[in-house]
């Protein structure tokens, strides 16, 4: 069954060792696997709440934005994270009644993002 990665686990983890690209990439695929498993508004909200929440680049870049590796994401209200979100909020009133592919596909799409944006940081700090 596929279950949201909430902030606490994400911290724990973090404190563990864990890499936050990974912690936010493993977020996205199970908001994405939660969101297959069944069309129902709520769980739509679910993952618009999970969507919203803080990643672990929130509490270690806090008040130093400029310096995260996500801030062009946040910062800019077209990008795909923002598609998302807005798509979300629509799919929490309407969700059983829009085909759930678009959604799906917008979510792949960040992932694949996501991955490309740990690339780049891992290039930029070797």
């Amino acid at each position: 069954m596929a279950t949201l990665l909430e902030l606490e686990e994400m911290v724990r983890r973090h404190k563990e060792g864990e890499d936050p690209f990974e912690l936010a990439i493993e977020k996205w695929v199970r908001i994405r696997d939660f969101l297959k498993r069944k069309a129902d508004p709520d769980r739509y909200r679910q993952a618009f709440q999970c969507g919203s929440t803080k990643i672990i680049f929130c509490l270690d870049y806090k008040d130093h934005c400029p310096f995260c590796p996500l801030e062009k994401i946040c910062f800019d209200g077209q990008s795909l994270y923002y598609q998302i979100m807005r798509s979300l909020q629509v799919y929490s009133l309407a969700g059983a009644l829009l085909p759930r592919e678009p959604l799906i596909e917008l979510i792949e799409s960040y992932i694949r993002d996501l991955h490309g944006y740990r690339d780049e940081w891992l290039k930029k700090s070797h």
